[in-house]
């Protein structure tokens, strides 16, 4: 998941009344590639981030993996011979996940050591009779959340891989439909139906309180679950949170949550599902986010950090905030 570390809830009560102010800035793109093409799609929480762009000359859509360091991005040339690669998500330890393919077979990788002077590249196994699709979600403790297509069948199935390294965990496409990945090993799915949404842990699966109206679930962090459901027609919608106890709340004046960090940050829109930026401290609206001079709104869902640093794309490419 893009949101890293928990950050203890006194710090986070600390940081709301010290009433910073949320600052947005322009993300740096590697010389030579095209701003609108680069994505930020992970974080370690202390600075340094990941993600991908298009790679330069590209006349097959594929992108570069990027790693930025201090604020400084390099491509990573060590898996730049894969095709449809992609960076998914990092966690705080600094390791990024990766999904690409060989001429012979799609790989899911881990990166660690991204931000020091030599990092290691690790293949993970691939479900014997299975075929691997990609990447979704990779936790603190460095389980790793994906999707696999069953050879013989062609059925689509989500993947777990713990970091204990024993056999992936198959769940079937019956159970739910792969979203996220907590930090104690829970899965978040989406209903079947695409409509609602249930928890996997070790086998046993809780579904999320619904309802009647279509709900999308989007992220989990800490036993907290976001999402939003519909009301009435496209874009009126409200954005949901389930606490710890599986009890569903309202967001005030959300229409969309997708993401929430361990401090109970959430992002999402106000409104409605086209409305501006905006944060909040669980179900409390703190604030609509800046946006750069000529910017109208943002384009890609937010990766969160637990040092409430942020990170979303517009047209003019990627932005990120601080609270200053």
């Amino acid at each position: 998941m893009a949101c890293t570390a928990f950050t203890a809830p006194a710090a986070v009560a600390a940081a709301d009344q010290a009433a910073c102010e949320w600052v947005v800035s322009n993300v740096p793109v590697p010389s030579g590639y095209d701003v609108r093409f680069t994505t930020v799609k992970g974080t370690d929480s202390n600075g340094n981030y990941s993600g991908n762009a298009l790679r330069q000359g590209s006349t097959d859509n594929s992108y570069d993996a990027v790693i930025w360091t201090g604020g400084q991005p390099r491509v990573l040339r060590e898996v730049e011979n894969l095709k449809n690669l992609h960076v998914s998500d990092e966690n705080r330890s600094g390791t990024v996940l990766l999904f690409g393919r060989f001429p012979d077979r799609a790989a899911v990788l881990l990166y660690s050591g991204a931000h020091e002077a030599t990092g290691t590249i690790t293949e993970l196994p691939a479900p014997e009779g299975y075929r691997l699709d990609p990447a979704v979600a990779l936790n603190e403790r460095g389980d790793v959340l994906g999707g696999a297509t069953r050879i013989s069948d062609g059925e689509g199935v989500t993947v777990l891989w713990t970091a204990t390294g024993t056999a992936p965990q198959i769940i079937e496409r019956s159970v739910g439909l792969v979203q996220d990945l907590d930090d104690d090993g829970t899965v978040l799915l989406r209903h079947p139906t695409g409509n609602g949404g249930l928890l996997w842990r070790n086998g046993v699966v809780t579904p999320l309180e619904h309802q009647g109206k279509p709900q999308y679930v989007q992220a989990i962090r800490g036993g907290k679950v976001v999402g939003y459901q519909l009301e009435g027609g496209w874009p009126n919608a409200q954005a949901l949170l389930w606490d710890g106890n599986g009890v569903v709340k309202r967001i005030a004046g959300a229409a969309s949550a997708y993401t929430i960090t361990g401090g109970g940050l959430v992002t999402g829109q106000r409104s409605s599902l086209t409305g501006k930026a905006a944060i909040w401290r669980d179900t409390t609206f703190k604030t609509e986010l800046p946006l750069p001079s000529g910017v109208s709104g943002v384009s890609e869902m937010f990766v969160a950090g637990d040092d409430e640093t942020l990170f979303s794309k517009s047209g003019s490419g990627p932005l990120r905030w601080t609270c200053e």
